[in-house]
């Protein structure tokens, strides 16, 4: 650890001008990790621009921001060829979900995801990848607590609320580690701040996009799977928001949830145990040979997306997935029946 926080540090320091990038649509731990490296760079004399691609669209995420005031903004108002030195935090160089030109290559890489597109990293001078942790927050914690930087109240709620989410509460791909940093930290969360993050005021877009998609779910009681075609959506994280809230009903083994949006194909993969290999294996199949598609994650949850180049394809790549996952769990398409 100490070796790695040298390199680290030898990369940012003297630099004016250092970017952090989450990955597109970030989540509670891209937006905690990503804040928290710009915590460090700040202990060390080095002054960041934290930025995000794609949007925000969580109420969740957009409290988290507000009540803790990080001050993340769009990569679209900034030119990332412009800075001496480029951090991607919770993604990876081409993975699909990096908002990084494909022709720039960072010069940091920290993430908890199993290690994609090899060759590129080799590459990037700092990487520092560990899926066996549950978060990236986990190891942005890790760095701090080892450079004895302090943590203050909005950041320690925010790495908290990092591991938690990505975590759901500790109980899925979480290690030892991230137990530890987690009860660490908690001492220091702001507790009514991180109420209002958890539960913010939710719009009525919300509960109409939740009913559609209960109207649009088939269940296939054989196999215990649920698969919801959302159809058009304005928000992304829609889809992951259904599949976590699907994963929940009695009986259900495996969720698929897809949403289209432009030009592209949404999805995200649940399960409740490790029955046919994990979700990260079953997402990045369902994409093989298919042109613009990406996907990953780990265990017990995993997502992508297809990138078209024409709006009238995704329909077709729609029911493409749909198809590809039920073949993946031998699950008959024919004996599906409306959830509800």
């Amino acid at each position: 650890m100490g070796d790695k926080l040298d390199i680290l540090r030898h990369l940012v320091q003297n630099k004016r001008k250092v970017l952090i990038v989450t990955h597109t649509n970030p989540d509670p731990d891209s937006i905690a990790s990503s804040y928290a490296l710009r915590h460090l760079f700040a202990s060390w004399g080095t002054n960041s621009v934290l930025v995000y691609g794609g949007i925000i669209g969580r109420a969740e995420n957009k409290a988290m921001i507000k009540r803790l005031r990080i001050p993340l903004r769009s990569i679209q108002t900034i030119n990332p060829f412009n800075f001496k030195v480029v951090s991607l935090i919770d993604a990876q160089p081409a993975s699909g979900n990096s908002p990084l030109p494909l022709s720039l290559v960072p010069n940091i890489v920290i993430d908890h995801h199993p290690q994609r597109n090899i060759s590129l990293l080799k590459k990037v001078p700092f990487v520092d990848i560990r899926s066996s942790y549950g978060s990236t927050s986990t190891i942005l914690a890790e760095y701090l607590l080892k450079e004895g930087v302090d943590i203050n109240r909005r950041l320690a709620t925010a790495l908290y609320y990092g591991i938690m989410s990505d975590t759901r509460d500790l109980s899925r791909n979480a290690n030892e580690i991230d137990v530890r940093i987690a009860t660490d930290l908690y001492p220091k969360v702001l507790v009514k701040t991180l109420a209002q993050i958890e539960h913010p005021r939710l719009p009525r877009e919300y509960f109409r996009i939740l009913q559609e998609a209960l109207t649009r779910t088939m269940w296939y009681p054989v196999k215990g799977v649920l698969i919801s075609d959302l159809g058009e959506i304005m928000d992304p994280n829609m889809v992951a928001i259904i599949a976590d809230f699907l994963v929940r009903t009695e009986g259900v083994r495996w969720v698929f949830t897809a949403g289209k949006k432009d030009q592209e194909v949404f999805f995200s993969l649940r399960t409740t145990g490790y029955h046919k290999g994990s979700t990260d294996k079953l997402a990045r199949s369902l994409i093989r040979g298919i042109e613009g598609g990406s996907a990953g994650g780990h265990e017990a949850t995993a997502g992508g997306r297809v990138w078209l180049s024409a709006a009238e394809g995704k329909n077709e790549i729609m029911q493409k997935l749909k198809e590809r996952f039920l073949k993946g769990l031998s699950c008959d398409i024919s004996k599906g029946i409306p959830f509800v």
